[in-house]
């Protein structure tokens, strides 16, 4: 039996909390720890560390995605968005010009909260 899903709590955030949040994301940018890897450079300014990502959103693609369990896609599709550089660096990859060579595209973050 699947469960009813219910209404995603980061829509509930007060203008202030969301506010707050983007701030902390942004810290742990300047800092960065953000995998595994903790390299602790300042993405901020252009600082790269093992990922090579740096303060910019890039993504090479973005769908609504089929390929998975009904109970991810349901009816309209699991969202889908495929970063660039990945921390993994997997010898299988399936996605190796986007993971580990960082093909994609910028997306501004208003144009990233519009995906």
């Amino acid at each position: 039996m699947i469960k009813e899903l219910k209404y995603p709590k980061y829509l509930n955030l007060t203008e202030e909390e969301l506010d707050q949040r983007v701030e902390k994301a942004y810290k742990l940018l300047s800092f960065c720890k953000v995998c595994p890897h903790q390299c602790k450079v300042n993405r901020l300014v252009r600082q790269q560390g093992f990922c090579r990502s740096g303060k910019e959103v890039l993504i090479s693609s973005y769908n609504a995605h089929f390929g998975e369990e009904p109970p991810l896609v349901g009816s309209s599709g699991s969202g889908t968005i495929f970063f660039t550089n990945c921390n993994l660096r997997c010898v299988y990859c399936q996605n190796y010009p986007i993971s580990q060579l960082g093909n994609g595209n910028k997306v501004t973050l208003l144009e990233l909260a519009k995906i």
